[in-house]
């Protein structure tokens, strides 16, 4: 069971809700807080391997994402739903790695079993 699942719904460029999401991953891990996190919708694009964010006025994310992937432990896990990536119709290949692809009964045991749930 985590203490905290941080959903990430949202793409990285286009609403400042990923960015945020890293920014309280980040606080979570620094702080030792069990945690899970979980990658949905148009959130799977966080994990996408050399992301460009063009002329969106955004700060690329990529390597922050890629940071967090790199030093999980047993007290930080990152799951990415497959449903998620096929409706996107991004290859796996074109993918991070360093994370778990659940299914829906994946999800749905991962969020179910946080205590606290934020949604980005």
């Amino acid at each position: 069971m985590s203490e905290l699942c941080i959903l990430v719904r949202t793409a990285p460029y286009s609403k400042i809700n990923a960015a945020e999401a890293v920014r309280h991953i980040n606080g979570a891990v620094a702080n030792n807080v069990k945690t899970s996190v979980v990658f949905v919708d148009d959130g799977v694009y966080c994990l996408k391997d050399n992301q460009e964010m063009g002329d969106s006025g955004f700060t690329s994310i990529s390597a922050a994402v890629g940071q967090i992937i790199e030093h999980k432990d047993e007290m930080l896990k990152i799951y990415m739903h497959k449903g998620s990536l096929n409706e996107c119709g991004i290859g796996s290949e074109r993918m991070l790695s360093g994370f778990e692809v659940v299914d829906d009964n994946g999800l749905a045991r991962v969020v179910g079993s946080a205590k606290t749930l934020m949604i980005f």
